[in-house]
């Protein structure tokens, strides 16, 4: 029968973590907030997070939080996550933004305005790098583009933890106009109309004149 001494069971066991990797930490410090959306009058919002270096474990999301530096509105996660974790997206939205076509699922679900449309940071935890800052003018408003986290813009593209990504139009259409032909057409209905009073009251005059 083998028999290994103290220093050598610590060598097999030094040469099986090395084989392995290393033991596998769960955390929480590598989420990174990668893409902000909003429509001008914030209701349709939506923030892109990422694991930013294929950590699989970065599941300790309970109590974390993100927290928008002007409105001061905060969201709490509410359990850790499960699964492998590496490059995957955590994606919060507003309840209209959910709504639109073309939307992933969000992940989590966060209040209208969550975040200045002027002027903002917004913060994940206590995690440096996972901050976002924005001065005004720079968080495009058109319902189409959307704002990354290096500071570019570009068409909006939600992905939610299931991998599931989409784009989606919060832009607000022009204002109809009236056509030549509708003009034509009211200004007919409002003759016709008064052509048809005027003949009623004219009847009515007669009628109620005395017979000579």
């Amino acid at each position: 029968m083998l028999c290994l001494n103290r220093a050598a069971w610590i060598v097999v066991a030094a040469g099986v973590v090395a084989a392995s990797g290393g033991p596998v930490m769960a955390g929480s410090h590598l989420w990174r907030i990668n893409e902000a959306f909003s429509n001008s009058d914030g209701t349709v919002q939506f923030i892109e997070m990422e694991e930013c270096c294929g950590a699989m474990s970065e599941t300790q999301l309970f109590g974390k939080w993100v927290l928008s530096g002007t409105t001061a509105t905060q969201f709490n996660f509410p359990a850790n996550l499960t699964g492998n974790t590496a490059n995957r997206f955590l994606l919060l939205g507003t309840s209209e933004f959910a709504a639109l076509p073309g939307a992933p699922t969000p992940d989590y679900i966060i209040p209208d305005g969550f975040f200045s449309t002027n002027a903002d940071t917004l913060t994940y935890w206590l995690y440096g790098p996972a901050t976002v800052t924005f001065a005004a003018g720079e968080l495009p408003l058109d319902g189409i583009t959307s704002l990354n986290s290096d500071g570019t813009t570009g068409v909006n593209s939600p992905t939610n933890f299931a991998g599931d990504s989409g784009s989606v139009d919060a832009a607000v259409g022009p204002v109809p106009t009236v056509s030549e032909w509708g003009v034509l057409v009211m200004a007919i209905l409002l003759l016709v109309s008064g052509t048809i009073i005027m003949a009623g009251r004219r009847t009515t005059f007669r009628a109620s004149r005395p017979v000579a």
